[in-house]
């Protein structure tokens, strides 16, 4: 390093997307953009490649060789990370599929239920279901290559058509304890969460409004070709009442559902919708990023063609994530934070669609489950 990096314990123990791998040099150097084909790994359990059916199964077996620490408590990325089991599958199951097999002790552990099967689940006294496991944020993403949403203005009348009240209960059910609306930047609770112009999402939404500011935007009712995931119900449900919101305001969607997987492929295509690309997306994302600062959320990074996909453009939002960079006094920190908020505003890379909480659910012959951002193999045991 070159300089002091104030932020540099932060970026060394992220848990999830942006978490500081090593490996070897041969796959260090390996372009970013292409799928690493070799997993090596030295923790408490190790990957099955052969095992391993895209879509339908991961497996997973104890790592002989790894010594776990010799002190400290077990915790969700610190302590001594025990293996209690010599082998671990993860299966791809349909929700109702996925029920069926927890309630019969098919399966041990649903990773995270829709609300209403989570309820379902709720009362049976051989489960244990844990309402308030972890969070994730929904958005409303933009193709900013594409007419219409190349369009600042038009990105901008969408603020007043977004209900996340209405979308969060769509996604998690009518108990505001699981949901948050009034979601700016960042999750709610954060260090660096704000009020920052959230008004605009807040009160009663006028469509015809809406529809008025997209029609002096430029928008006379052109396709707008959204993606969705059949197969993540979840996500699925976000898109349909986003969806909604959407031709409320006015707008001509062309509603795509697709296995997950096929739309990751596809939201990575560049050309015109009219030719295999796309117009917006919903989805969501989690505290594993981190998404609590603005590295951690990538979301927010606008810097083109080098963006997350739908490749937004904002000079002003890039210089103030460096500004972030060097701020090592946090009052500093949220004061750019609020302004980044601000940012998002006018250039709305994204629209936020409110938060909630991810259910887990999982056999009571199971024990030292980790409460954290998604589930973890390690501590956790038989009874």
């Amino acid at each position: 390093m070159k300089r002091p990096f104030p932020h540099l314990p932060e970026a060394l123990a992220g848990p999830g997307a942006n978490v500081p791998a090593i490996m070897p040099e041969r796959l260090a150097a390996t372009s970013p953009f292409k799928p690493v084909t070799e997993i090596v790994g030295s923790g408490p359990y190790r990957f099955l490649p052969d095992e391993h059916i895209s879509g339908a199964r991961a497996a997973y077996e104890r790592f002989a060789l790894y010594q776990p620490r010799a002190e400290g408590s077990v915790g969700f990325t610190s302590g001594p990370k025990i293996a209690h089991f010599d082998r671990v599958e993860w299966l791809i199951l349909d929700p109702f599929s996925a029920m069926a097999a927890l309630r019969s002790g098919e399966i041990d552990w649903w990773d995270a239920p829709p609300n209403d099967q989570a309820q379902a689940l709720a009362g049976n006294r051989d489960i244990a279901v844990i309402s308030q496991y972890a969070t994730a944020m929904g958005i409303l993403r933009f193709n900013h290559l594409h007419p219409p949403f190349n369009n600042a203005a038009v990105r901008q009348a969408l603020l007043g058509a977004v209900d996340q009240a209405e979308a969060m209960t769509a996604v998690a059910g009518t108990d505001r304890a699981f949901w948050h609306d009034g979601i700016g930047l960042f999750p709610a609770g954060t260090p660096f969460a704000s009020d920052a112009g959230v008004e605009l999402l807040r009160g009663p939404r006028d469509y015809a409004a809406v529809g008025l500011a997209l029609a002096r935007a430029g928008y006379n009712g052109e396709k707008i070709v959204v993606l969705a995931p059949a197969d993540a119900p979840v996500i699925r449900a976000l898109s349909l009442v986003g969806t909604d919101q959407l031709r409320r305001a006015g707008m001509n969607v062309d509603l795509q559902e697709m296995d997950f997987g096929t739309v990751l492929r596809r939201r990575l295509n560049q050309a015109s919708p009219d030719k295999g690309g796309w117009n917006a997306f919903f989805t969501l994302f989690d505290r594993s990023n981190p998404n609590t600062n603005p590295y951690g959320n990538y979301w927010i990074r606008a810097d083109g063609l080098a963006a997350w996909d739908g490749w937004p453009t904002s000079s002003r939002i890039e210089a103030l994530r460096v500004a972030w960079l060097d701020a090592g006094n946090i009052d500093e920190q949220r004061r750019i934070c609020a302004e980044l908020q601000m940012q998002l505003w006018q250039d709305v890379p994204y629209i936020p669609m409110g938060e909630y909480w991810q259910a887990t659910a999982y056999r009571k012959d199971l024990v030292d489950v980790l409460p954290g951002c998604f589930a973890v193999f390690y501590g956790v045991r038989r009874a």
